[in-house]
C-alpha cells in the first residue's frame, strides 16, 4: 500500500499510543480490530497504565474439593486479552479459603480463612492487576457487612466500612471505617433516621463523590462519607411506578454506576411478563432521578427451557458505558447480559452448580497503589 495514500502508516508507536491513550475505553476496544499491530500495542501491558479500561468481566467464588476459591468468567475468549494472569489470586495460595465479599474500581476485598487455627481470617485487599495486595489488620466478625471504597481518581488509599447492625431486626446502629492511610478503624453512630436502617443485603453498592451509598428496605438510597461525618437519604419515593409496583408486586431494587452518575434498577418477579426499570440520578446534591430505560424480555430470550421461570433471577451489574444490563439466572445457573439497544441476550459463561456470589464486576486497575503491602 502506498504510504502517502494511509497516513496512519507514517505514525511512530509512540505517537499511536499517545493517540489511543486519549480515547474512551470502548472506543479502544473497537481499535484493536484496525490491525493485528495495533491489537498488539493495546493489548501489551506495558501500555495498559496509559489506556482507559472499561468492564472486562466478573469475579465470582467456585467452591471445590479444597475450600473456596475466587473464579473470573471474561469477556474476551483470549487469554492474551484478560487483564490478570492468575484468575485464582497470587496471594490466596497461602490460605485454606478465599471468599469473595466486595469490589470497588480495580480492587477486591476477600475474607481468607487460616489453615489453623480455623475460625482466624483475614481481610485482603487485592489488586489482580498488579498482584498487590493489604492485609486489613483488626479482627472481625465475619459476618459483619464489609463494603470496599476507593477512588484512583481522588486518593490512592481505600476505606472499609462495616455495617453494625441489631441482631433481632438488623438495623443498622452504627459503623465501623477503616483508613489505609492511618491503618485503623474508627468507629461512628449512625446518622440514618430509624426507618432507613436496615440495608437491602443483595442491593448492590457503589462509592461514588466520596460517599458509600447503599439501598434501603423502605426503599430508599442511603448515604456516608468516609468520615462519618456527613449522612443522606435520597427518596425512592419519587419514582411513583415504581413505589406501586414494590406495594402491588413486591419489587427488587439494584444500584450501580452508569456513565460516572448513580443508576438505580427496579424489577418486579411476582408477575409477568417482568419489569425491569432504569433510574438515573441526573443531580446527585438534589436526589433527582430520571427515568431512563425500561426492558420486558420474554423468557424465550433468556432460555431454551420450557419450564423458566423469569422471576428466577438477578440484576448484577448495569454496564458503566452504555444500556447493557447483567443477569444472573439462577435455574439456568448463568450468567447473561441484556443489551437494550439491540434487544439481545448474550451467555457470558454457564456454570457450574459449584459457583456462587457474589458477582462482581470487574474494572482492572493498573497502578500498584493502594494494595502495595505485600
Amino acid at each position: 500500500m502506498d504510504l502517502c495514500s494511509n497516513p496512519a502508516a507514517n505514525l511512530t508507536d509512540d505517537l499511536i499510543i499517545e493517540i489511543l491513550s486519549l480515547l474512551p475505553a470502548k472506543s479502544l476496544c473497537r481499535f484493536k480490530c484496525v490491525s493485528r499491530h495495533w491489537r498488539g500495542l493495546i493489548s501489551d501491558p506495558a501500555h495498559r497504565k496509559r489506556f482507559p479500561q472499561t468492564l472486562s468481566g466478573f469475579f465470582f467464588n467456585r467452591i471445590g474439593h479444597s475450600g473456596v476459591a475466587p473464579s473470573f468468567a471474561g469477556f474476551s475468549g483470549n487469554q492474551q486479552d484478560q487483564p490478570f494472569s492468575d484468575p485464582a489470586l497470587s496471594f490466596s495460595r497461602g490460605y485454606k479459603h478465599t471468599v469473595l465479599k466486595d469490589h470497588c474500581n480495580g480492587l477486591l476485598l476477600c475474607n481468607c480463612s487460616h489453615e489453623y487455627p480455623p475460625e482466624e481470617f483475614d481481610r485482603v485487599v487485592y489488586n489482580p492487576a498488579t498482584e498487590k495486595w493489604r492485609v486489613v489488620p483488626g479482627y472481625m466478625d465475619r459476618k459483619v457487612p464489609v463494603h470496599l471504597c476507593f477512588d484512583p481518581a481522588v486518593s490512592s488509599h481505600f476505606h472499609l466500612v462495616a455495617l453494625l447492625q441489631e441482631d433481632r431486626v438488623g438495623c443498622i446502629t452504627g459503623l465501623e471505617i477503616y483508613s489505609s492511610q492511618t491503618g485503623e478503624w474508627s468507629q461512628r453512630e449512625t446518622g440514618w433516621d430509624d426507618e432507613t436502617q436496615k440495608i437491602a443485603s443483595a442491593s448492590g453498592s457503589v462509592f461514588l463523590n466520596g460517599m458509600l451509598n447503599l439501598v434501603t428496605d423502605d426503599p430508599a438510597v442511603v448515604a456516608v462519607d468516609m468520615e462519618g461525618k456527613t449522612w443522606r437519604t435520597i427518596p425512592i419515593r419519587s419514582l411513583k411506578n415504581v413505589v406501586a409496583e414494590i406495594f402491588a408486586f413486591g419489587s427488587d431494587g439494584f444500584i450501580s454506576q452508569t456513565q460516572g452518575r448513580l443508576c438505580y434498577v427496579s424489577y418486579t418477579r411476582k408477575r409477568y411478563p417482568s419489569n425491569l426499570s432504569v433510574w438515573i440520578l441526573e443531580d446527585y446534591c438534589r436526589g433527582e432521578w430520571v427515568f431512563k430505560y425500561s426492558i420486558t424480555p420474554c423468557s424465550s430470550q433468556l432460555s431454551t427451557k420450557k419450564d423458566f421461570i423469569f422471576q428466577d433471577y438477578n440484576v448484577i451489574a448495569v454496564h458503566p458505558e452504555c444500556s447493557l444490563v447483567f443477569l444472573f439466572l439462577k435455574s439456568e445457573n448463568a450468567l447473561v447480559s441484556y443489551d437494550k439497544d439491540r434487544g439481545e441476550v448474550s451467555v457470558i459463561r454457564n456454570l457450574e452448580y459449584d459457583f456462587c456470589g457474589p458477582y462482581l464486576p470487574y474494572v482492572p486497575l493498573f497502578s500498584e497503589s493502594p494494595a502495595d503491602q505485600n
